[in-house]
């Protein structure tokens, strides 16, 4: 596994230019098909004001992966996962699991204690890594996002 995480680098823009803008979009809409909502008036706000992660492949001038992470306001030790995704031609490797330790490494150093997400019922793969992974479910909220769109609202430690 060590081997493997040598092929990789992360990288967390403060800003992005609009051809970043584009490409964020267009991976957004590749892992999301039909409901990608990322858009230049939330990417550039991420980028500044939240952390924006970005995991590449030696050679691959697209990241491989995506996490954005907010701040909780009301608990300023919990950090919360806006979006996280692997490109669709990369996924089913083990990136997820790489990823996530790389992120969880990153919310440690920048002092959170845990962090939380929210992932679709109906997303089977990711809710079996983000288990996998070390968070547990802690609600299903109901049309989280509109009719039809539940998620399970999930947190793990960070320790």
């Amino acid at each position: 596994m060590d081997a493997l995480k040598e092929q990789y680098y992360i990288e967390v823009p403060e800003s992005l230019n609009p051809e970043q803008q584009k490409m964020m979009i267009e991976l957004e809409k590749d892992a999301f098909p039909g409901m990608g909502a990322v858009d230049e008036q939330t990417l550039v706000p991420l980028a500044r004001y939240g952390k924006l992660i970005q995991y590449f492949q030696e050679n691959d001038a697209r990241p491989i992966a995506i996490c954005e992470l907010l701040r909780d306001y009301k608990d300023v030790t919990k950090a919360y996962i806006f979006g996280f995704y692997v490109r669709s031609d990369k996924q089913g490797s083990g990136i997820g699991q790489l990823f996530l330790e790389e992120i969880f490494s990153i919310l440690k150093k920048d002092n959170f204690e845990s962090v939380c997400l929210t992932v679709n019922v109906k997303n089977e793969g990711a809710v079996k890594l983000y288990k996998k992974m070390g968070f547990t479910i802690k609600e299903t909220r109901a049309g989280e996002f509109g009719e039809g769109e539940d998620r399970y609202y999930m947190v793990r430690s960070i320790s």
